[in-house]
């Protein structure tokens, strides 16, 4: 709930849409999003209000949601349901989050769930990642035709998605969009890190721990080791004050105890891989997105 609130500044990528194919690619809007909690204790004891225009238009809001977090004591732990409701008069509820009078006026019969599109989100070192199962968020809800796979990332700093719709009779991809962080999405590149950890503090031991996603700019994650140390992960390039060529990557690696180490590792900034390490852990992080002139396939990390 902590890390989802707030005012979050977005650009959604049309990346494939069949009904306009040659301008999708061209296709950028950017969003204003409200993230904040309501106290709606009928509905949940964690419940967030979600509203979002585009920036150049924010007396019309064109999404406003309802998101009911809960622990499912069916799902492992650390797994977080997260329930979407609509509502019958949207307009009505505007700005729902700064009104405590409009949401003790709000009653059950205002609002409606949105059926199978619950979320299921993991928490992966500071961030929580997941997204709807199955085929069963459906659109339009009155007489199906497709189904929705929505996938979001939250973190400090971090909320990104991405909406794909297929059609049912095929399975086809139709419509796919992309969202990220305003500024990460032109100022700045998106990196997925992998963490490796070694419980005998031996290298040869190091093994698969997680994976977290940053943007070169000043982009850190927040995490632990099975042992319960304290980590911090922080990426920069251009943005680094210290380098006066600002051509260079670099990856931190800091143990957060009062003694611990910090390790850097520097690179050209169109490396395709940088890697930091300590004899207990390491990290190898790589872009997300590879860059125009190479193929996908040639990247690993």
């Amino acid at each position: 709930m902590r890390l989802w609130s707030g005012v979050h500044d977005n650009a959604v990528q049309v990346i494939l849409d069949d009904h306009s194919p040659q301008a999708a690619a061209a296709d950028v809007s950017r969003l204003r999003t409200v993230i904040e909690p309501v106290d709606l204790p009928w509905l949940g004891a964690t419940v967030l209000y979600l509203e979002e225009t585009l920036h150049d238009v924010p007396g019309a809001p064109r999404r406003q949601v309802l998101l009911r977090l809960s622990v499912d004591s069916q799902l492992r732990p650390q797994r977080i349901r997260i329930r979407q409701y609509t509502f019958s008069q949207p307009g009505q509820w505007r700005g729902l989050f700064a009104d405590p009078q409009a949401q003790l006026a709000l009653r059950r019969t205002d609002i409606e769930a949105m059926a199978g599109c619950d979320l299921l989100l993991t928490r992966d070192g500071d961030q929580f990642h997941g997204g709807t199962l199955g085929r069963g968020c459906v659109t339009p809800p009155a007489h199906p035709q497709r189904y929705v796979d929505y996938r979001v990332q939250v973190g400090d700093g971090v909320y990104w998605f991405r909406t794909r719709q297929f059609r049912f009779q095929d399975d086809v991809l139709v419509q796919e969009s992309a969202g990220y962080d305003w500024p990460a999405l032109h100022l700045a590149r998106v990196f997925s890190c992998r963490i490796r950890w070694s419980a005998s503090g031996q290298p040869a031991d190091l093994s698969p721990l997680l994976t977290v996603d940053v943007a070169d700019h000043g982009g850190r994650a927040d995490f632990s080791l099975p042992d319960g140390r304290a980590m911090r992960l922080i990426l920069h390039s251009d943005d680094w004050p210290f380098d006066a060529s600002n051509n260079a990557l670099i990856l931190i690696l800091q143990d957060l105890a009062a003694d611990g180490a910090t390790v850097r590792s520097w690179t050209a900034a169109d490396a395709l891989q940088i890697r930091a390490s300590m004899k207990f852990a390491d990290a190898r992080c790589g872009p997300i997105a590879p860059p125009p002139t190479l193929a996908p396939a040639a990247m690993s990390y």
